[in-house]
């Protein structure tokens, strides 16, 4: 019986720290990485803001097939959704099976003739469990990596569109 108490209020006491300790860390995370590339706002335009054209530069789009219904893409395990456009970016839904919706934005942004930086970035707004705190942790490391080799491609393919 003492064995029993003992194993019930460890898991409480352990339960305890481990929320307070997620409770520590914040409910909104963004990762967000940005690239400079020689390209005008409408090319730029044309392949952030098209779905149908983000299979020539994401990778997973290349692998999987993307399935259209309606204005939703459906690729993988991922939904995606446009949300909004203006001149100088684009808002998605996009939601990954198993965990909380992304608010995903690309923006490009003048800095001169001829050269815009793009602004790509993920926002998420998770609840105060801890796996969904602590599975924040991982964002950065995992979002950021995939962004990065995404925003090559696309400075890759605008490169070749701008020296057409």
């Amino acid at each position: 019986m003492r064995l029993i108490k003992l194993v019930i209020i460890s898991l409480l006491v352990l339960g305890t720290i481990v929320t307070a300790i997620s409770a520590l860390f914040p409910s909104t995370v963004i990762v967000s990485r940005a690239v400079e590339v020689s390209a005008n706002a409408s090319q730029i335009a044309h392949y952030t803001s098209d779905l149908n054209q983000w299979q020539y530069w994401m990778s997973d789009w290349k692998e999987n097939k993307a399935t259209w219904k309606d204005s939703t893409v459906y690729i993988g395990t991922q939904t995606i959704k446009q949300v909004s456009k203006n001149d100088s970016s684009v808002t998605y839904d996009w939601v990954a099976t198993g965990q909380r919706p992304y608010i995903v934005k690309l923006e490009w942004i003048p800095l001169q003739q001829g050269i815009y930086v793009i602004h790509w970035s993920f926002e998420q707004h998770v609840k105060w469990y801890p796996w969904e705190k602590f599975q924040t942790l991982l964002n950065e490391k995992v979002l950021g990596y995939k962004m990065e080799m995404e925003l090559a491609n696309l400075r890759e393919l605008l490169l070749q569109e701008h020296n057409k």
